[in-house]
C-alpha cells in the first residue's frame, strides 16, 4: 500500500500555499513530538530512577540484617539497580543524541548521514547499510537539517515500533537539481490507512519537513514487510 504526497508546484505563486500549510501542520507536528519526549522521559529514565531508588533501600535494609540469606538477596537487588540504571543510562543517551546539534553548516550532507548511521547503530544494535551515489551532492542548509531530521526520524521508527534488525538508506541524484533519498527497513511494518496514534506524528513531521522544502514524500508499508520512506528534494 502507498500513500504518497507531492508538493511540486507548478508556479511560485501555487507553490507557497502548500509550502505555507506544511509550515503550519510542521509547527503543530513539533509541538506534540515535545510532549511525547517528555512523557517518554517521565515514563522511562525517571520511572527506571524511581525503581532503582526502591531497590536501594531494600539493599540497605538487607545489608541492616547481615544473615547470608539477606546479602545473597542484596546482591540481587544489587544486579536490578545496575540493570535499570544501565536502561535508563541508554534512553538518556538516545534523547541526547536526537536533540544534539549536528554541525549542519559546516558538515557536508554526506558526512551528516554518516555520523547518524553509525550513531544509530551504536545505540540500538541495529545495522544500517548506508548506499551513497559516487558523488552525492551537497545541499542547502534548510535541504540538509531536512534530510538528516527525515532519516533519524525513519531511523527511530523503524526501531522503536517496527523492531527492525536491518535498515538501508540509498542516497542518488534525481535529476536535474534534485536528490532522492530512501529509507527501508525489515521491521513488523503496517497499515499506512490506519488512522495514526498520538506516538506516531513522527510520520507527519516527516512528510511536512520535506513539503516544506518543495519536495515529494512517499511511504510504502504493509503489516510484516516493512517500512519503506522514499524522498525527492531539490538540492538548493
Amino acid at each position: 500500500m502507498v500513500v504518497a504526497a507531492d508538493a511540486g508546484p507548478p508556479s511560485a505563486d501555487a507553490g507557497r500555499a502548500p509550502e505555507a500549510a506544511a509550515s503550519r501542520r510542521l509547527m503543530e507536528v513539533a509541538e506534540r513530538e515535545l510532549q511525547r519526549i517528555l512523557l517518554d522521559i517521565h515514563d522511562g529514565p525517571v520511572q527506571g530512577m524511581y525503581a532503582a531508588l526502591s531497590q536501594v533501600d531494600l539493599v540497605r535494609r538487607a545489608l541492616d540484617v547481615g544473615t547470608p540469606e539477606a546479602m545473597r538477596e542484596a546482591h540481587e537487588r544489587l544486579t536490578r539497580i545496575r540493570t535499570l540504571l544501565e536502561h535508563g543510562l541508554t534512553e538518556v543517551r538516545t534523547f541526547i543524541g536526537e536533540f544534539r546539534p549536528p554541525q549542519f553548516g559546516e558538515k557536508h550532507l554526506q558526512e551528516l548521514l554518516e555520523s547518524l548511521a553509525l550513531q544509530h547503530e551504536a545505540m540500538t544494535d541495529t545495522a544500517v547499510q548506508l548506499d551513497l551515489a559516487p558523488a552525492v551532492p551537497d545541499v542547502a542548509l534548510p535541504v540538509k537539517i531536512a534530510l538528516y531530521r527525515v532519516m533519524q526520524e525513519a531511523l527511530s521508527n523503524a526501531y522503536r515500533h517496527g523492531g527492525a534488525r536491518r535498515v538501508t538508506v540509498r542516497v542518488a541524484p534525481a535529476g536535474a537539481g534534485r536528490l532522492a533519498v530512501e529509507i527501508a527497513d525489515d521491521g513488523a511494518g503496517f497499515d499506512p490507512a490506519t488512522p495514526l496514534t498520538p506516538d506516531h506524528f513522527g510520520l507527519s513531521g516527516m512528510r511536512d519537513r520535506v513539503e516544506t522544502i518543495g519536495g515529494t514524500y512517499t511511504l510504502r508499508s504493509a503489516p510484516g514487510a516493512g517500512t519503506t520512506v522514499h524522498v525527492e528534494v531539490p538540492t538548493q
